[in-house]
């Protein structure tokens, strides 16, 4: 199984158990960009709390996000 593929069964796990909290550290690392799609669709209908890290911008502006800490080098 690929990396990719891994993170992928790795996502679809916390969508099915619904914890209260995600922390997701660059989600989209050796993730195909057909599937990015998806993911924030998942993430933005999310109820719970999440901190996510992210070098991506176009896959963070797809989720709705309450508070950003945009930090720059």
């Amino acid at each position: 199984m690929s990396e990719g593929q891994k993170g992928l069964v790795a996502f679809a796990r916390l969508v099915l158990l619904q914890p209260g909290l995600l922390i997701l550290d660059e989600p989209t690392n050796h993730i195909n960009f057909r599937h990015l799609p998806v993911i924030a669709q998942a993430l933005d209908a999310y109820a719970g709390a999440m901190i996510l890290v992210s070098h991506v911008p176009e896959f963070v502006a797809q989720i709705r996000i309450d508070d950003v800490l945009d930090l720059e080098r």
